[in-house]
């Protein structure tokens, strides 16, 4: 039996495309970085390594092949091991497939030195995590093997596995919301993918993988380094469009980080609207769904409604156009980039509340959203002007309750509108504080009053 491990698992982002219209090298280069973490915490060697014991892995020759192409939107995954390990060295192999197609589009041996981070150099492997590296030991000759489909359990499947980069963490020293939302987005074609509705058949059909909505619960914090892994269901189907579950969990401690339940549909790229699921992939849809063995629904978030449209008392937090670099290969923002608007406008919220950036890092406060609910209007492109307005909702004794709406510049109609609710914590032990007076007073004077949803 090959002792390879699924290392990695993602798509192909429309801004790691060059102008050659395809992928190019450095995020070939990022992808087996992000597996190498996976290889390492298979052998023992995660992120308690880093933390406790200041220990990791220096890159310090690589030989790259590079056999196909891969385009924005492409499925791929990675599956790695290591031929050698002993002493100070490693070396690694990795192989990155399509995930449709199973085409094999790079091979990577990268020879490594265990560092000791705070000596700057190289140190003999611990024995337990040497002894660890031989479950993933692996030939470099070995065929590779096209995998069709990942194995389903209880009605789940593998749809995500990456990395926490440090870029990634935002100033409370935890990964930003918007990158959760980013990695349940990417799960969602991964579903998809299995369902024999991958890239080719969307870009034949000209259509986009759309939400309508997403339910997002942050369960506990994610840091730099840490190994993530997805997993999806299917909980409806509909004629046109699929109920998804996802969990996202920190491999190492097996902790269950977020959930997200997600309403999608595949939407025509000419704006004629949703497409009828086709006859294949809603039968395929149908039986994921019975297997499908996951936690009932989550209740409502509060008891006053959520507004339909912005109402008298909300300010503006936000304002910008999108980016090139921001859109998705059908030229429409990138699900990702709504929940960083609506992270960007949180930032001025608090200014407005009396916590200002500068007063956060005074007093040792960070904020954290613990339920997110977005519902997405109607899709954004290149060069559509934005801006954000945003009303509290409803104050408790720790959370408070808050909606964002994303709103085109020029017609002023709504895009998409986010609900949270949200804590103050303390950033050194790490735990969420009572409100501060002098917050809840000035965040009193921003309560609005909804109407009902329509």
């Amino acid at each position: 039996m090959s002792n390879f491990i699924e290392s990695y698992r993602g798509g192909v982002a429309a801004w790691e495309c060059d102008q050659y219209g395809h992928m190019n090298v450095q995020f070939y280069t990022a992808r087996f970085s992000d597996a190498a973490a996976s290889v390492l915490l298979a052998a023992g060697f995660g992120r308690k390594a880093f933390v406790e014991q200041r220990l990791g892995i220096a890159a310090v020759q690589s030989e790259l092949k590079y056999l196909a192409e891969l385009h924005a939107g492409d499925l791929i995954r990675m599956e790695s091991g290591v031929t050698m390990a002993e002493g100070k060295k490693l070396r690694f192999h990795h192989r990155l497939y399509n995930a449709e197609s199973g085409q094999l589009c790079m091979t990577a041996d990268v020879f490594g030195l265990c560092l000791d981070l705070e000596s700057r150099k190289s140190v003999t492997l611990p024995a337990d995590i040497e002894a660890g590296f031989q479950r993933v030991l692996v030939r470099a000759d070995e065929p590779p093997v096209a995998m069709a489909l990942p194995p389903v359990e209880h009605g789940f499947l593998p749809s995500g596995r990456t990395l926490v980069q440090a870029w990634e963490c935002d100033r409370m020293g935890h990964m930003n919301v918007q990158f959760y939302l980013s990695h349940f987005a990417a799960a969602e074609k991964q579903v998809l993918l299995a369902l024999g509705y991958g890239p080719t058949r969307r870009r034949a059909d000209s259509a986009a993988v759309r939400p309508l909505k997403h339910r997002i619960q942050f369960k506990r914090e994610n840091h730099e380094g840490a190994v993530l892994r997805l997993r999806s269901g299917i909980r409806a189907v509909e004629a046109d469009r699929l109920h998804l579950y996802h969990e996202l969990y920190e491999d190492e401690s097996g902790t269950l980080s977020a959930t997200c339940e997600a309403t999608v549909i595949l939407d025509a790229l000419d704006g004629s609207g949703a497409l009828p699921l086709p006859a294949d992939m809603r039968q395929a849809a149908e039986a994921f769904a019975a297997q499908l063995v996951a936690p009932p629904l989550p209740g409502p978030t509060g008891s006053l409604p959520v507004p339909s449209t912005p109402v008298d008392g909300m300010f503006e937090t936000c304002r910008g156009a999108v980016d090139r670099w921001e859109a998705e290969e059908t030229g429409r923002m990138a699900t990702r980039f709504y929940m960083a608007r609506f992270s960007e406008a949180a930032g001025n919220m608090l200014a407005g509340g009396d916590l200002t950036a500068e007063q956060m890092r005074q007093q040792g406060l960070g904020s954290a959203a613990l339920d997110y609910t977005i519902d997405y209007f109607r899709p954004l492109n290149v060069g559509d002007a934005y801006y954000t307005r945003t009303g509290i909702l409803e104050l408790r004794e720790k959370t408070w309750r808050f909606c964002h709406f994303l709103l085109d510049s020029n017609t002023r109609q709504p895009l998409a509108r986010a609900e949270i609710i949200a804590v103050l914590f303390d950033l050194k032990a790490r735990k969420s504080i009572v409100m501060p007076e002098h917050v809840r007073q000035s965040f009193s004077r921003r309560l609005v009053t909804p109407q009902p949803a329509e």
